[in-house]
């Protein structure tokens, strides 16, 4: 598995590179040649994944305010949802990266996704990478949080 793309939702990108270390901590995880996108292993990637933040120090799970809703992982005030499912998870992904930058836990959010092929390896209507950079574009005025989409391939 490896980051094959990058779109920065108001200056996600720049924010980020901020934040010493952190991008790189991040990308470090994602980076795991041991991975990769077939039909019925999202949740082994997720195990992976999850076991890989916590060993660099990230909260999981973390509830976005009293509901029972949460998000990936919180460090730094940098919240991450890595979406392996539905696509529309992928909008929730963005309403709670949203709500924890208005309420101020967060500075930035960052979605990890499948690119378009790795997606369809998945199955169907899995979430991905090209559809959720171009719609995201289209609520520039509504998401006021930085948001940054990280596509992943084989």
């Amino acid at each position: 598995m490896k980051i094959c793309e990058r779109h920065s939702h108001l200056d996600a990108l720049e924010k980020m590179e901020e934040k010493d270390g952190i991008l790189e901590e991040i990308e470090e995880i994602l980076t795991d040649t041991s991975l990769y996108f077939g039909r019925n292993n999202p949740k082994e990637i997720n195990v992976k994944i999850s076991g890989k933040f916590n060993s660099h120090g990230w909260a999981d799970r973390v509830r976005v305010g009293n509901s029972k809703l949460t998000i990936s992982f919180l460090k730094s005030k940098v919240g991450v949802c890595v979406q392996l499912g539905n696509v529309a998870r992928t909008y929730a992904d963005i309403l709670k990266l949203s709500q924890l930058g208005k309420k101020k836990v967060i500075d930035v959010g960052i979605i990890v996704v499948p690119d378009k092929v790795e997606s369809r390896l998945l199955g169907a209507n899995y979430a991905r990478y090209d559809r959720l950079a171009k719609e995201i574009v289209h609520f520039a005025d509504i998401i006021n949080t930085p948001i940054l989409i990280i596509g992943l391939s084989n």
